[in-house]
């Protein structure tokens, strides 16, 4: 290394009652820079310089440190007309790993990605109703001990997306009502001593959202609202490029939206109850009444009060079957109205549909589409697609978010 560029990285660490500080100063800047390239091929140093407004000489010192610590390297020249031709960084897939978990009420899902955030080993468990809370954290822990084996590389931090309501701040799972006792759980604390490495927290609906937002179908979006059907309903929703968790981590959690009034009871002033979005919308909701229907249909391939899988819904709608379309019909026609409303309140570029109905492809997504065209204001609506990430969706945006939060060690 040149005299005067030791001289200069001496000058930034600072001196030594600025030590703490400076380094800080230093580990943010350079996370920036890696942001930078993992948003954009074929960056040069001068790019990065006047994309970050810092002097090239500063970009070169932070440059030549992640290189030398492996989490960078220069490929090959770009292409130019004249002068010499700038050299491109790009992400070295040997840097490390980072792991994201993603789980809800039946199932756990874990991803592994190396430091280029491209996929390296994926892993699928599942929660029984009678699970405990111990058992279901002993399977997470299980989750990401699969995908971390068998490979030497540093992991560098865990992103886990959790169901219900979060303290990321404190790193605490607050409440989920679809697992019994899910109350005040400290994960982060137990994740960081098991494994010994930086965990980041999220709602899992959210990371669906950031997975769509990084590497999905929001990519070059600045504004869109992901909805998540599994066990429960949510939307994940990203202003100006981030994600809005509102006043107490609660933004999104419209599973509870109020759908329908109808009267209960006698007398001249009957009480009201109200039909929430999960009651008629969600995966469980749709099995629950097919499972209580009297004649479900031939194609379902289960006796009346028996479970439907999602496969079996499938193969029943591709067939016509009446009592499936009948309840995809109310579905859509109650996500049409929800979504009008998201829509009024967010103006979103775009809706991302993503979970179980995204299965039904186009069956689904067409009558979604026509009920929200049917609701929609003057000014209209924003175009709505299926997510194409699959069922690691959420795990894959865990673990981008451990990308995004991770800031390197000085």
């Amino acid at each position: 290394m040149p005299t005067d560029t030791k001289k200069q990285k001496q000058a930034l660490r600072g001196r030594p009652g600025r030590f703490k500080t400076k380094h800080e100063a230093i580990a943010q800047q350079q996370a920036d820079l890696l942001r930078r390239v993992r948003s954009r091929e074929g960056l040069s140093r001068i790019d990065l310089a006047r994309g970050l407004n810092l002097a090239p000489s500063t970009v070169g010192i932070y440059v030549d440190d992640l290189i030398e610590a492996g989490y960078l390297f220069e490929g090959k020249s770009t292409e130019r007309d004249f002068g010499r031709p700038p050299t491109i960084l790009a992400l070295n897939p040997r840097g490390g790993r980072f792991i994201g978990v993603d789980f809800e009420a039946r199932n756990i899902m874990a991803v592994a990605v190396d430091f280029s955030q491209k996929p390296l080993k994926e892993f699928h468990d599942t929660i029984a109703a009678t699970d405990t809370v111990e058992k279901i954290l002993r399977k997470i822990e299980h989750a990401i001990d699969t995908v971390a084996a068998d490979d030497n590389r540093d992991l560098l931090g865990i992103g886990v997306g959790v169901p219900g309501v979060i303290d990321p701040a404190n790193g605490i799972a607050r409440s989920y009502k679809h697992i019994k006792g899910w109350e005040n759980v400290p994960l982060v604390e137990r994740l960081a001593k098991r494994f010994k490495t930086p965990v980041f927290l999220e709602n899992n609906i959210r990371t669906m959202a950031l997975a769509e937002l990084w590497f999905g179908q929001g990519r070059g979006a600045k504004n869109l609202i992901c909805l998540g059907v599994r066990s429960g309903v949510g939307a994940g929703i990203i202003i100006n490029g981030e994600l809005y968790h509102g006043a107490d981590n609660r933004a999104g959690e419209i599973g509870d939206w109020p759908c329908a009034l109808y009267a209960r009871g006698n007398g001249a002033s009957p009480a009201k109850h109200c039909t929430r979005l999960e009651e008629i919308a969600s995966f469980e909701s749709v099995q629950n009444r097919l499972a209580l229907s009297v004649a479900p249909g031939p194609n379902l391939l289960a006796a009346p009060g028996t479970e439907v899988s999602l496969a079996g819904l499938l193969q029943a709608a591709e067939a016509g079957d009446k009592a499936v379309l009948g309840i995809l019909d109310r579905a859509a026609q109650t996500f049409g109205l929800a979504l009008n409303q998201l829509n009024c309140a967010f103006n979103p570029e775009k809706i991302i549909l993503a979970g179980v109905f995204t299965t039904f492809g186009d069956v689904f997504l067409r009558r979604l589409n026509q009920n929200l065209k049917a609701f929609a204001p003057d000014s209209g609506v924003p175009p709505v697609v299926n997510s194409k990430l699959g069922d690691f969706n959420g795990a894959l945006g865990a673990a981008a978010l451990a990308v995004h939060e991770w800031k390197p060690v000085h």
